[in-house]
């Protein structure tokens, strides 16, 4: 059997750099495939939050960059990291883990039958799994970054990490 991919795309990785968290990928999930696109896309001019640490992360080894050009063809409405991401996905021979964001590439992942995860689903994990005491503060920081999250969306990280 293959070995469990999980493949990310550029909000989660952006998202948990800007709640001062990006180490939680590693512990959660060992290692981590990200596409060129994505890679390009978080490094492009190193303004984003987590350039600087997706750029050490693929030093350290512990993400790996493939390069599979997208589909844009069946992923018409998303951007090549997106794509890409779930390109990558749908062509693993096995089990994979995709991290991601936007609502159509999520909606397209569970199409496909792959399990898909994103910035929320990976703080409730992190609180379940007692990496963090509290996801209230990373989403603090995460606002007042200026990642956008819905009013529902925050209320429903809180109702699931139990700190409602």
């Amino acid at each position: 059997m293959a070995e469990r991919l999980v493949a990310a795309d550029a909000s989660p990785l952006t998202g948990l750099a800007a709640a001062g968290a990006f180490h939680l990928l590693r512990t959660l999930f060992d290692q981590i495939t990200v596409t060129a696109a994505v890679r390009d896309e978080v490094l492009a001019g190193s303004q984003l939050p987590g350039a600087d640490e997706l750029a050490e992360a693929i030093r350290d080894g512990w993400i790996n960059v493939v390069d599979v050009p997208p589909d844009l063809i069946i992923f018409a409405n998303l951007d090549a990291g997106e794509a890409s991401t779930l390109t990558l996905a749908i062509r693993h021979a096995g089990p994979c883990l995709v991290l991601m964001d936007e609502p159509a590439g999520r909606s397209y992942a569970q199409r496909h039958g792959i399990t898909v995860t994103g910035l929320a689903g990976m703080l409730v994990a992190a609180k379940n799994a007692r990496l963090v005491h509290s996801v209230r503060p990373l989403l603090e920081r995460l606002l007042a970054s200026g990642f956008r999250l819905s009013d529902e969306i925050i209320s429903a990280i809180l109702v699931q990490a139990e700190e409602d």
